[in-house]
């Protein structure tokens, strides 16, 4: 039994969510959660643990207890101190854990959240090769959106999926003879350059035109536009407007939050 506490300042925001997990050997991964809490924190929870089981010997895990608080908790809060508590049970040691989430419900409620704020900042890593970097899309490795009084979330893509996670921006590093990894704020003419200090109105989620499990990009419904970021066979799509042609064959927007 291990239980973890997530307590964490970004960003001027407070994180908060404590979980506590009973882990046994099993045939096949299994997860129950039999902590009294509310829908969404319990469906968090089993996610969260079914991702620290990744790559993992088969284990039982149950969710014995859930706490939150009504101001500093939030979209994932719940899913990585599940995962957490997870790896801190089986003493998984990881460099740099990365608790990313891509369950449709869970991006709508984040995306929820963030209505009506403003975009501060962006922040990129980009990949470098001997001075010299591709544009837009073809060098970008990261990104990281910094709205008004919120948490920074994290966007990666691995394959057709989209993963965001409440974190900081690493640092810089050097990739010796493949190059180096930048850091640093969005700058024009790149996309996201663009939409920095607008609010957003409205937004939606996309998903993969035949499997609704996993979100493969988002549709954000800014001031002055609407941004379309997603992740597509291992590759960035980036956009002003629509969703490109291109992307369109194999992605699904589902209604925008509002409706409109």
């Amino acid at each position: 039994m291990a239980t973890f506490r997530l307590l964490q300042q970004l960003n001027r925001v407070s994180r908060f969510a404590q979980v506590t997990v009973e882990i046994a050997t099993s045939s096949r991964s299994e997860v129950e959660v039999i902590a009294i809490a509310a829908d969404a924190h319990r469906r968090e929870a089993e996610l969260g643990a079914r991702w620290a089981l990744r790559g993992l010997p088969e284990a039982r895990v149950t969710v014995t207890e859930v706490g939150v608080n009504d101001v500093d908790t939030g979209t994932g809060d719940v899913y990585e101190a599940t995962a957490r508590a997870v790896w801190q049970t089986l003493r998984v040691e990881h460099s740099a854990p990365y608790a990313g989430f891509s369950d449709p419900e869970m991006v709508a409620s984040w995306l929820t959240s963030m209505l009506d704020r403003r975009l501060d900042a962006v922040t990129e890593a980009r990949h470098w090769y001997e001075g010299r970097r591709k544009p837009n899309a073809e060098s970008l490795l990261h990104a990281w959106l910094f709205f008004e009084d919120a948490v920074p979330v994290g966007l990666r893509g691995s394959g057709d999926r989209l993963l965001l996670a409440k974190e900081n921006p690493y640092d810089s590093y050097d990739m010796d003879e493949y190059g180096q990894t930048r850091v640093g704020p969005a700058q024009p003419p790149d996309v996201l350059s663009g939409f920095i200090g607008a609010r957003l109105t409205d937004g939606a989620v996309i998903v993969g035109d035949d499997d609704d499990a996993v979100v493969t990009g988002l549709v954000l419904r800014f001031e002055n536009s609407d941004l379309v970021i997603g992740t597509l066979a291992d590759e960035w799509v980036l956009a002003v407007g629509s969703v490109p042609v291109a992307a369109a064959h194999y992605w699904a927007v589902q209604p925008f939050v509002r409706g409109s």
